[in-house]
């Protein structure tokens, strides 16, 4: 049955025209070009005539605030028998000259989708003698020969196609464009479809009307009203007037939020993948009003009017609250709060691909890939693979490079800045070297293209009140006990398990600890789990550097750069040597800023003329106490970015 409020045909009747003339069977078009009008070529037919009929050569268009003649050219220009008219029963007509200004609708490029749902609009007399603008909703099943000819049609069901439609355009939403002219229906008056013809012909059939076609529109904010007013009037949520959404696009327009991250922050985080491409806000708009409501949160419409009021100037600010209040009202919902800290400088925003590595247990050398991305560090993320097959090492890698590149090009349309996190157990941060995974070049570890980070999957949950205030006293700065420091583990200490852990437990202000050596060396291994246990949320080490077999001394008070001469000639300690190269590269720059100078070190020991750069194999554990991960523990945050949220539940 023809749908269509007043608004939206009120609209169409703008580029949707009815075609007539004496003696013509009569339809429906559309223009197509300045004064060119696309009909199917039986709409411009003459009676029957000693078995065939004959395309008239001038016919008459009527539109809203128009009407006009011209020359029509058909193909076919004859036909015989009472089938359907031969392909590829096209037609144009050349309206007369002078046509006053007018839209018209660009023609697509490519085919519907299978499944797609289009839209069918033309005139019909079915409900009424004269004939009425009405618009269908079909869905496109598929291609369809007609009989032998080759000639391909695009199949419809479900919508129904009225007797007088025959010419008219039909719509695909989704990319605002013409894809095919309606042809004729599968049965008068029932809602079963029909046949459209691809608008490929017309590409094929009248090239310089294809050209046409793509000329500057003098009126393409009349074709942005309709493609909006069909949107929402077929939208679930289509709950704001044409003003009213013109008014919500311009202020979306200068929020300075990209389209892909403005629907982020609008939908609910397992609302999921948009269904089409989010090219300007408009797209967005559409998606968001389409998409469903969670109980634990608002109206993904009015999360996105709301980031776009808390984006906009002081004076713009009013209209977009009051909005608000009268969306809230039409939903029959509450209106929701401001959003904290909204923050609209797309080069400050930071995304984040978080890896998990799961291990079936502490001696397996199977594990559980997770992969989420977060288009901002600051908010939920959204699953990008949860496999729950047990993977070795190299099958991870694999599926890693199959889902992480389309998720960084997703994010890459809402930040520059993209973080790698890898989510592993506390026994497998030193063993599993994921700084050498790579995304499509073997020679491009993501270690060189991304601040590549670690984090703990299994912290105690009694260690979460040290491991928090450490965190904080990094990002907030100075707290009770002075600002936040790193220090070095002496790579030469025998201090046991109990003593190390009181000696942190001593120096609350300490959140960063730096290892000369692999956590993995044999009468080492206790370190990095004491400190872990104490709180400690950030470390540093190599996975070279000095061993358990370094047998260099200092005596107690020494310092460790101080070595006698028969220090020197038994070579120089090489845990040493990575803690002065760290240090020295520390002096200009700031604790806060480790993912990225960890990174920078990565990539100048890759163009080092010699062995031995520190930047090697080190290996950067962050991990933020403040946030969570899907499912449990606590989450990685960016170093630029202050915490926010409270103690982990």
């Amino acid at each position: 049955m023809d749908t269509g409020s007043r608004e939206v045909l009120d609209l169409l009747g703008g580029f949707v025209v009815r075609v007539s003339g004496p003696g013509l069977r009569g339809g429906s078009g559309f223009f197509a070009g300045r004064g060119l009008v696309v009909t199917c070529a039986h709409v411009v037919a003459l009676p029957p005539e000693r078995g065939g009929r004959a395309t008239a050569g001038r016919a008459q268009a009527t539109w809203r605030g128009g009407h006009a003649e011209g020359t029509v050219v058909a193909l076919p220009p004859t036909h015989s028998g009472e089938d359907l008219w031969t392909p590829p029963d096209l037609a144009v007509i050349q309206l007369d000259e002078p046509v006053p200004d007018h839209p018209w609708i660009p023609m697509a490029a490519q085919s519907p989708g299978l499944g797609q749902r289009l839209y069918a609009a033309g005139y019909s007399t079915v409900y009424e003698r004269t004939p009425r603008l009405g618009v269908s909703a079909v869905e496109y099943e598929g291609p369809q020969e007609f009989d032998g000819t080759g000639q391909v049609f695009l199949q419809l069901k479900n919508g129904e196609l009225a007797p007088g439609k025959s010419g008219g355009p039909l719509l695909d939403l989704e990319r605002g464009e013409v894809c095919g002219v309606v042809t004729t229906t599968r049965r008068e008056n029932l809602d079963m479809g029909g046949l459209a013809l691809d608008v490929s012909t017309i590409r094929a059939e009248f090239p310089e009307l294809w050209q046409a076609n793509k000329a500057p529109n003098p009126l393409d904010t009349e074709l942005w009203r309709l493609r909006a007013a069909l949107q929402h009037e077929y939208a679930p949520g289509g709950v704001l007037s044409l003003r009213e959404e013109e008014m919500l696009l311009r202020s979306a327009q200068r929020c300075g939020l990209a389209p892909a991250a403005l629907y982020w922050r609008s939908v609910h985080r397992d609302y999921g993948e948009p269904s089409g491409p989010l090219d300007n806000m408009a797209d967005v708009l559409r998606e968001v009003a389409d998409a469903p409501a969670m109980l634990d949160g608002p109206h993904p419409l009015l999360m996105f009017i709301r980031q776009v009021a808390d984006a906009a100037p002081p004076k713009g600010v009013g209209p977009l609250t009051r909005l608000i209040g009268l969306v809230a009202h039409r939903l029959g919902v509450s209106a929701p709060p401001p959003t904290a800290g909204l923050s609209v400088a797309s080069s400050d925003r930071v995304a984040a691909i978080s890896v998990h590595l799961d291990a079936q247990g502490p001696d397996s050398e199977h594990y559980f890939l997770r992969v989420w991305k977060y288009p901002d560090v600051n908010e939920p993320p959204y699953a990008v693979l949860c496999d729950d097959r047990p993977l070795t090492l190299a099958e991870a890698q694999e599926q890693f490079r199959a889902v992480v590149p389309p998720a960084v090009g997703d994010l890459a349309e809402i930040s520059s800045n993209v973080l790698m996190e890898f989510a592993l157990p506390a026994a497998k941060l030193s063993a599993v070297d994921v700084d050498s995974w790579y995304l499509s070049q073997s020679w491009a570890p993501v270690s060189r293209q991304y601040p590549v980070v670690l984090r703990v999957l299994d912290r105690k949950l009694e260690t979460y009140p040290s491991w928090t205030a450490r965190w904080r006293r990094l990002r907030h700065g100075c707290l009770d006990g002075g600002p936040a420091t790193m220090d070095w583990v002496d790579c030469h200490s025998d201090m046991r398990p109990e003593q190390f852990y009181a000696r942190l437990q001593q120096r609350p202000a300490l959140s960063v600890l730096a290892l000369p050596f692999s956590p993995d060396a044999t009468e080492r291994q206790h370190v990095l789990e004491t400190a872990l246990y104490a709180g400690i949320p950030v470390a540093v080490w190599t996975r070279a550097g000095c061993s358990a077999q370094c047998r260099l001394r200092r005596t107690p008070g020494q310092d460790e750069r101080a070595t006698s001469g028969a220090d020197e000639a038994s070579g120089a300690c090489a845990g040493v040597d990575f803690r002065d190269a760290v240090d020295a590269e520390l002096a200009s720059s700031s604790i806060g800023n480790l993912p990225e100078l960890i990174m920078k070190l990565r990539v100048d020991a890759a163009t080092a003329t010699s062995p031995g750069h520190c930047g090697e194999n080190v290996v950067l554990l962050w991990d933020d106490a403040t946030r969570k991960l899907p499912g449990d523990g606590p989450a990685l945050r960016v170093p630029q970015h202050t915490a926010q949220g409270g103690q982990p539940s």
